[in-house]
């Protein structure tokens, strides 16, 4: 199951044929809907639970199996929460306004460490940890910009075309990510060791979020009103088609 649309928030489950290889989706029909009480700029999934940082400085924890809702953690009055992402029982996360990484221990309830991401314009960003590497867009120019887990920065990975609107991110294997930009209608695969842009697509209008599918694709959301959901090829980029995203 996956969340395809965050300002929605309805979970879809999506129908395959039984094969060995991996197949783009074939249908999707609605498993479940809920409501937040404020909206939801990301989310990550750990376990049972599903965590959603929000527009009011929250992250909210969500029990899948009850559908409980409760406080993890509040950043603050004003203080949007655009990132999160959870890597070994460590939940990190990224604020708009002042561009504030901070890590918690998810057992323990506790903060851990922070830092600060030096492009201070963080507004609609989001973060990933592949490996040892915490990987955040650039909102200043047109770079990955890569730290480690402790908050040191490592480097920067330019790369061409990148716009300073709407970014979202998901990893894909040990050396990539996917990334899209909604400011330039395109979504590419990035090796972050070598900078090299695998490849770029233009077939989505407004990409927003993606995720990585069956490991073999790659699904995207638009912003245009007719929602949709997008089906690349992990590997080449080339679109499979599309699915309609369906209102309760």
């Amino acid at each position: 199951m996956i969340a395809v649309k965050l300002s929605q928030l309805s979970v879809k489950q999506l129908d395959l044929p039984k094969m060995s290889s991996p197949s783009p989706p074939m249908s999707m029909t609605l498993v479940k809907s809920f409501k937040l009480s404020s909206g939801p700029l990301s989310v990550a999934k750990h376990g049972d639970m599903t965590f959603f940082g929000l527009s009011d400085g929250r992250i909210m924890q969500l029990n899948n199996r009850t559908d409980a809702q409760s406080i993890f953690a509040g950043m603050g009055k004003g203080i949007r929460i655009s990132g999160i992402h959870i890597d070994n029982s460590e939940i990190y996360i990224l604020s708009e306004e002042n561009g504030q990484v901070n890590v918690y221990d998810l057992n323990l309830r506790r903060h851990v460490r922070s830092w600060k991401h030096h492009s201070s314009r963080g507004y609609y960003n989001q973060l990933r940890v592949l490996n040892d590497k915490v990987i955040i867009p650039s909102r200043t120019f047109p770079a990955l910009t890569m730290y480690s887990l402790q908050g040191k920065l490592l480097k920067e990975i330019t790369v061409p075309g990148m716009t300073n609107d709407y970014k979202a991110l998901a990893v894909y294997g040990d050396d990539s990510v996917i990334l899209s930009d909604c400011g330039s209608d395109r979504v590419s695969r990035i090796n972050v060791e070598s900078g090299e842009v695998m490849w770029a697509s233009k077939h989505v209008q407004g990409p927003e979020g993606i995720v990585c599918y069956k490991d073999g694709f790659v699904l995207v959301t638009n912003s245009d009103k007719d929602t949709r959901i997008w089906i690349l090829d992990i590997n080449t980029g080339e679109s499979q088609g599309y699915k309609r995203f369906l209102e309760p």
